[in-house]
């Protein structure tokens, strides 16, 4: 991939806030040509904390909606990459590995064991397009075998048969959002306001006491 799809990423990293550099990053970045790209999700109904294999840097991923995603965080390819998941005086491990170029997402889910379970949805995303945006969806309901979203004034299909622990994507018009996320006779409808041109989004299903939530966050590398 692609260095047409590298140089998208940079014009993407140009514009963002200083917020987006200033929190700690959990793994050593190698050169452009070798990352991957690593991100924690809490579909749990407690807040958790993600620590470093190091010990030194240290991510909060709360219950509610707004604060369940991390963001990226650039990793060598090829490295095993090794983290602590914190939920009170628990400590759970968790190690993955990437491909170059590959976007890794980590969910953290409910467990009524000792042990936090997780799940591993991976993507190579080719989408960029500077005039467009750039929605996935990504399944994280084990009794949902297959989700949908619709959207806009007609209420077009734009994801579709998303099957449980996958993601699928889709470019779209930036265009104010109100989506609805579908998994067979259950919906739940989401603002995702006005989207940007060449930014890109995830929503997330899941599932919290058989109960279906939405929710969804800006993807920022």
């Amino acid at each position: 991939m692609k260095p047409i799809y590298a140089m998208a990423l940079s014009c993407l990293l140009i514009g963002l806030p200083d917020w987006a550099f200033s929190e700690p990053q959990l793994y050593e970045t190698g050169p452009a040509e070798e990352s991957s790209y690593v991100r924690f999700v809490n579909a749990t109904d407690n807040d958790i904390s993600v620590l470093s294999s190091t010990g030194s840097a240290k991510i909060a991923l709360k219950a509610e909606n707004d604060g369940r995603a991390s963001r990226f965080y650039p990793v060598k390819a090829g490295t095993k990459l090794s983290a602590t998941l914190l939920r009170g005086d628990k400590k759970d491990p968790v190690e993955v590995t990437g491909e170059p170029w590959e976007y890794i997402t980590i969910v953290v889910l409910p467990s009524s064991g000792a042990q936090l379970e997780t799940k591993i949805v991976r993507e190579t995303p080719t989408d960029f397009n500077a005039m467009k945006s750039s929605i996935a969806l990504f399944n994280l309901d084990a009794k949902c075998q297959e989700a949908s979203v619709q959207g806009g004034a007609k209420a077009e299909t734009i994801l579709d048969k998303v099957q449980s622990f996958s993601v699928a994507r889709r470019l779209v018009n930036p265009v104010k959002l109100a989506a609805t996320v579908t998994c067979g006779a259950t919906s739940s409808n989401l603002d995702l306001s006005q989207l940007q041109a060449g930014e890109r989004y995830s929503i997330f299903l899941i599932n919290l006491k058989n109960v279906h939530q939405v929710f969804f966050s800006r993807e920022v590398n």
